[in-house]
């Protein structure tokens, strides 16, 4: 091998050297207060006009690890100027305490109320789902989790989840044929699971099932949830305080038979939660005879 030749190989592997150096990645751990915490979100806090307009009413927001800070501390501060009653329940692995977030910034932790096997859904009147990024990918793939949301449908209860929340609906089963809504990138999830996804309202409702946005919507979210209660509790005490005198199908006393209703902030319509949209309820008294 000649000089030249030599050369060149020794050449050739100093460039190839210098190149191999010139791909290393370096690797630093991430300091707290680098982490990115999401825009700002200066939610109006809605004064209290009526302290009680939610007493005897029993919500559980269900969550786990990674939920939005204010999609929970939001309406739970709602509902408890109000009147009602909160617990805060969490997956079995989960003890004490769960955790919340800003966007990708941890924040602070929450009080975990009761683990999801000790949960009885016939004890509350509404179940509420946060979003966050994290939480929902932890919910929805937890089995009691799904078991406890399914059954608040089957019972009846109002569900809302907001923002990324409505995912754990999809894996629920809940979705197919309901107007819902949710954040941006979820709503081709809810397409493709059958959802009709209204864009631009900040609460719809679907019988027993509302959905919002995004937290610049929590203050409706909340207003949506308080209004559905209060409407179920009156019809409720108008049964009570007839003895369930009827039976067979009588005219709706919620919708007045229409099978529709409006209400939240934009006076949006939805399917009447108590008759399902027929304009008819079941009574347990015999009809009147016509026979004279």
């Amino acid at each position: 091998m000649n000089r030249i030749a030599k050369i060149i190989i020794v050449l050739s592997f100093m460039i190839s050297q210098v190149a191999f150096a010139a791909q290393t990645i370096e690797i630093t751990p991430v300091k707290f207060n680098e982490v990115d915490a999401g825009m700002p979100y200066n939610v109006e806090k809605i004064p209290v006009t009526d302290d009680q307009s939610l007493a005897g009413v029993r919500i559980a927001i269900v969550a786990a690890h990674g939920f939005e800070e204010i999609e929970a501390t939001y309406p739970i501060d709602f509902f408890l100027s109000r009147g009602a009653e909160v617990d805060i329940i969490a997956p079995d692995w989960i003890k004490d305490r769960v955790m919340a977030v800003k966007f990708l910034k941890l924040s602070v932790w929450l009080p975990v109320t009761k683990n999801i096997s000790e949960a009885v859904v016939t004890d509350y009147n509404a179940v509420v789902i946060p979003g966050g990024a994290w939480n929902p990918i932890i919910m929805r793939t937890d089995k009691q989790i799904i078991e406890f949301i399914q059954a608040a449908q089957k019972s009846n209860s109002l569900i809302a989840a907001v923002c990324h929340g409505p995912q754990v609906l999809i894996s629920a089963g809940l979705v197919k044929g309901r107007m819902m809504t949710g954040v941006g990138d979820i709503r081709t999830d809810l397409a493709n699971a059958g959802a009709e996804v209204i864009h631009d309202q900040p609460v719809v409702l679907d019988g027993n099932i509302l959905t919002s946005r995004d937290p610049n919507d929590l203050a409706e979210f909340s207003k949506g949830i308080e209004e559905y209660l209060k409407q179920k509790l009156s019809f409720n005490q108008l049964h009570e305080a007839t003895g369930n005198a009827r039976s067979g199908s009588v005219v709706c006393p919620v919708c007045n038979g229409t099978g529709r209703l409006h209400g939240g902030p934009g006076m949006y319509p939805y399917t009447c939660y108590e008759c399902k949209g027929t304009g008819h309820v079941h009574s347990n008294q015999p009809p009147v005879s016509t026979d004279h």
